[in-house]
Order: structure tokens, then C-alpha cells, then sequence
């Protein structure tokens, strides 16, 4: 039979009352499974496995009680450990490099992550979305409040700091008269970034969903008006035009230097919003979405953002005669007035954003620009055959123009194409270039990193005095098209260490060395061992990042 201890109030967790030998165990299983019957446990033995039985209920009871004890023990030692927990951080936060930065170093830290302060009415009683959908707390939007809110440090660096608080967002829904109360804490949080951003001009920006209400916009709308002279950039868009919300006449904006209005009155080609900014002697960004004639001292415009189909760009442009920057953004269409090229001297930047074909064509059609030195082109919603390399070409040689930095984003381009369109650019300094998402139209993944390596033995390079190179691959691993060798073989071929006889020789071939260099893939993972060579590079002066969709690798 089972060995039976001796009986013991307090002992160790070995000292059991019972214990069943391995043979003892045996036949205990083999009885459970072949044993049955009214007369398998004679009445003697009952007995016995009764006396067995309460040995081993006293047994478990010893345990439980001793669980409880070392639970209670180990909760003793939690509630101890818990404030050495936060006496070891509050202890380690001291030596933190973040308490050793000075103020002047943490403000520009600051104004840098503090480009934007978004205040939207809450609650949103409309049913169309806002503009600006919020997918995380609040707070996270407003990084000013946020910031003020960490430590008494940052809170009073953050009031000290008007500037941090002089760059707001104001999205708003005019809600019925009944609901007017529920944005009174939402016109006192703007009140407070004005109050708290004091002199310094201000970056607003103003976004009125549904029909003017004036009742219920006149508290927000006249106390941003208030401040209408301390306006530096001022950007509209909504249902309605501006004026239909607020009375905007006799005043004057002194610092304005970019006005943005997406929605506006136009009555006969005459915009009675544009009128109302006709005091703004610094002003020198233009953005709109259509022809018009106001009073903006359009005379001293430097910087012009036209959308949704300008129909007479030309006319626009003989308005703005010092324009140096043009920005055509969603042109669906384009009429040009006369069959001869307009030249402009003056417009040294050129950048046409989501446009489809015949427009695109159209607008390199229409212009001479001699002065031109940097083009963008972004599209990414473009079907195949959009891009003209004909048309392209044309234009850089007809306009005898030195492009020195060439943006591509998205557009539907082969390889060949960009190749040539490179050919006409030998005086490029700075290429971004960001694939397509139509995996048949990737310029970067094939004939172009093998086609910008410089050979030494020839007098012919491509794009010979590049600086800057800015890659973003949408390829992935599984389409292999990617060749990382000479990836890095064309870095290190147009990497020439300063002062060293490649570089005099080099030089006296028209060719500079690269500087910087960053590719980024948006799904593809590669292998760090490849870009090794990039590093020692890194150590000698070029800048190189190579991200892959898991991180930094180089």
C-alpha cells in the first residue's frame, strides 16, 4: 500500500503524507482501466483508500495554504518593487541627453514639429466628412497644447514661444441655432492660440463647410479678422465664397505674402473676395483655380498656383509680369490663345501636378521659358502613352534652357523616355525621381542605374554634374527587376574623394562628384551586405540612406 508520513502542521512542501511508488502507480492504472464490478474494492481496502484520501485532502489543503502564503509574499514584494520603479526612472531621467539640450536648441525643435495646429469643431454635425479626417486623439493635431502639456519646462518654453501658437488650422461646421452652444469651448481654444501667439504673424488656414450662418460664425470669424493685420499666409476653401461668411472690405494686411482662395464669388469674371485683399503690399504668392479680375496687386506676384482649367494662362501671366514660380495644378483642359509660344524671362520654376496629357502637351507647346531651372512633374493617377518625349525635348531645346533640378512623382514614363529626357538636361544638378505605381511603367528598376554609371574611359556621361540623386522604388521582391550591385557600383563611380587625383581627373572630363544619394523602397526588402561599400563612402563625405520597407539600412 501507499507509504503514509507522518502527519505535521507546518513543514516543507516535500514532507507529503502520501506517496505512491512508481510500481504502486502502475498498478493503480491498471486497475482504473480493467477493474470494474460490485466487488472490485473488497470493504477492508475502502477503508483503507478513505484513510489515503484524507491524508491527501489535509495534503492539497497544506499547499493551498501554503500558495497563499508565498502570493501574499510576492504581492508584498510587487507593492515594494513598484515605487523603486519609478524612483529608478525619475533617477535615470536625470542623466537624459533631452535635459542637457539648452532652450534655444529645444525651440527650434519645436517650431519644427509645430508647423501646424488643427482646430476642427467638435462635434461634427455634418454628414459630409471633414476636410481633414481625425484618426488619432485630438491632441495629437494640436502639437503646440501638446508640448505645453509634458512638463513645467515645456510648458513654459511653449507660452514664452508666441510663434508656436501663430500657426493654425480652422475647420468648422456652422451647426443649427439649437446646437450653437457646442462650439463655445471650440471659439475659446482658438482664442486661446491667438491670445497666446501675441504679435507674430500668422499662418491661417480656413475651412467653412455648408451655407454661411452668421450668427453662429460671427464670434470666430470676427475675432480672426481682428487679427487680419498680423495675417502672414492666408489660405480659404469651403462650400461658399469668403465674403458670404464675413465682411472682409476696408481692411488692410500689411504682412501677407500668400494668399490661397480655393472658393470664391465670381461675378462677370470680377471676384469680390480678391478685391478685399487689395491692401497687401508684401503680397507675392498667388494661389486660384480660375481667371479673374480684382484688385490684388497681381503687378508684384512672384509665386502663381493656378487650378482646376485656367483657360487663358497667357492673360493670367501678362497680369503677373514678375512671376518666377508657376504652379499648374489639376488641369483637365487647356485652350491656348495663340499659335506662337508666349516667353517669359522671368519664370525660373515650372511645375505641372496631376495634369492629363493634352494639357501637358498643350503647356510645353505654349511656352518658351529661357530662364527655367526647375521642373516638376506629378501624376499619379495617369494612364499609359501620357508622356510626350517629343513634345519635352522640344521644349528644352526651343526654350535653351539650363535645367538643374528635374522632379519626377509618379508620372507614366519608360525608361527610355526618361533616358532621353536626361540627354537634354547635361547641366542637371539635383533628379528626384518616384516610381509609378503601374508596375509596366518603373523608370528607376531598369535601364537607368546601369546608364548613370560613369565610365572612365569615355568623354560621354549621362547627366555628368549630378549632385543630389533621390530614388523612391514601388518594386518589391518578387519582380527582381532591381538591380542593387549597380546600384552601388554607380554611386561609387561618381564618388570622387576631394582632393584626390580621380577627382582632378574627373574634373577636367566636366564631371563632378556626387553628394548625396537616398533610395528608399516602399515594399522591397534588401540585403544591408550589398550597401556595405555605401558606408565606407558615408565616412568619407557623401551622404548615403538606403531605406527598405523594414527601416534605415544604411
Amino acid at each position: 500500500m501507499a507509504s503514509v508520513g507522518p502527519p505535521c502542521a507546518t513543514r516543507k512542501s516535500s514532507n507529503i503524507r502520501i506517496n505512491l511508488s512508481a510500481a504502486e502507480l502502475a498498478q493503480l492504472e491498471n486497475q482504473l482501466r480493467s477493474e470494474f464490478g460490485p466487488f472490485v474494492v473488497s470493504p477492508e481496502r475502502a477503508e483503507e483508500l478513505k484513510e489515503i484520501l484524507a491524508l491527501a485532502d489535509k495534503d492539497i489543503d497544506m499547499y493551498d495554504s501554503e500558495i497563499a502564503h508565498h502570493q501574499e509574499q510576492i504581492m508584498i514584494a510587487q507593492a515594494k518593487k513598484q515605487p523603486l520603479i519609478t524612483q529608478h526612472a525619475k533617477l535615470r531621467s536625470l542623466l537624459s541627453p533631452m535635459r542637457r539640450l539648452s532652450n534655444e536648441v529645444l525651440l527650434h525643435i519645436f517650431e519644427y514639429v509645430c508647423e501646424e495646429n488643427l482646430l476642427q469643431s467638435y462635434p461634427w454635425f455634418s454628414n459630409q466628412p471633414p476636410l481633414t479626417e481625425l484618426t488619432s486623439p485630438a491632441i495629437t493635431y494640436l502639437p503646440t497644447m501638446a508640448i505645453s502639456s509634458v512638463c513645467s519646462r515645456w510648458h513654459v518654453l511653449a507660452l514664452s514661444s508666441p510663434s508656436l501658437w501663430a500657426n493654425i488650422r480652422v475647420e468648422m461646421y456652422s451647426p443649427a441655432q439649437d446646437k450653437a452652444t457646442a462650439l463655445v469651448g471650440f471659439v475659446d481654444t482658438v482664442a486661446r492660440f491667438l491670445d497666446r501667439s501675441g504679435d507674430r504673424p500668422l499662418s491661417l488656414s480656413l475651412y467653412l463647410l455648408d451655407t454661411p450662418n452668421y450668427e453662429i460664425e460671427e464670434p470666430l470669424l470676427t475675432m480672426l479678422t481682428q487679427h487680419a493685420r498680423r495675417w502672414e499666409t492666408f489660405t480659404y476653401s469651403g462650400d461658399s465664397s469668403l465674403t458670404q461668411h464675413v465682411t472682409l472690405s476696408n481692411l488692410h494686411f500689411p504682412l501677407l505674402v500668400e494668399l490661397d482662395i480655393g472658393t470664391f464669388d465670381d461675378r462677370d469674371g470680377i471676384s469680390p473676395d480678391f478685391n478685399c485683399f487689395e491692401h497687401a503690399p508684401r503680397l507675392c504668392t498667388l494661389g486660384t483655380p480660375k481667371m479673374f479680375t480684382s484688385k490684388v496687386p497681381s503687378h508684384q506676384l512672384h509665386h502663381l498656383i493656378l487650378r482646376d482649367g485656367h483657360s487663358r494662362l497667357v492673360d493670367m501671366l501678362h497680369k503677373c509680369p514678375l512671376v518666377k514660380s508657376l504652379e499648374v495644378v489639376g488641369w483637365e483642359a487647356y485652350d491656348p490663345q495663340s499659335s506662337e509660344p508666349y516667353t517669359s524671362r522671368t519664370i525660373t520654376s515650372l511645375s505641372i501636378i496631376k495634369g492629363h496629357e493634352p494639357s501637358l502637351e498643350l503647356i510645353l507647346l505654349t511656352f518658351n521659358l529661357p530662364s527655367l531651372n526647375t521642373f516638376v512633374l506629378e501624376s499619379y493617377d495617369m494612364s499609359s502613352g501620357y508622356w510626350a518625349t517629343k513634345t519635352f525635348i522640344s521644349f528644352i531645346s526651343r526654350s535653351s534652357c539650363m535645367i538643374t533640378t528635374f522632379i519626377l512623382y509618379g508620372m507614366v514614363l519608360s525608361d527610355s523616355d526618361l533616358l532621353a529626357a536626361l540627354q537634354v538636361m547635361p547641366s542637371l544638378l539635383h533628379l528626384v525621381i518616384e516610381d509609378s505605381q503601374l508596375a509596366q511603367y518603373r523608370p528607376i528598376i531598369s535601364n537607368l542605374i546601369p546608364r548613370l554609371i560613369h565610365h572612365e574611359s569615355t568623354s560621354i556621361s549621362l547627366v555628368p554634374k549630378l549632385h543630389t540623386l533621390r530614388l523612391v522604388s514601388q518594386c518589391n521582391n518578387d519582380n527582381g527587376t532591381f538591380d542593387d550591385s549597380a546600384f552601388v557600383s554607380m554611386v561609387e563611380s561618381r564618388w570622387f574623394r576631394p582632393g584626390s587625383d580621380r577627382s582632378a581627373a574627373m574634373s577636367l572630363l566636366g564631371r563632378t562628384s556626387i553628394r548625396s544619394v537616398f533610395l528608399r523602397f516602399e515594399w522591397r526588402e534588401v540585403d544591408a551586405e550589398i550597401y556595405k561599400p555605401l558606408r565606407i563612402l558615408d565616412t568619407e563625405g557623401l551622404r548615403v540612406v538606403v531605406v527598405d520597407a523594414n527601416g534605415v539600412q544604411v
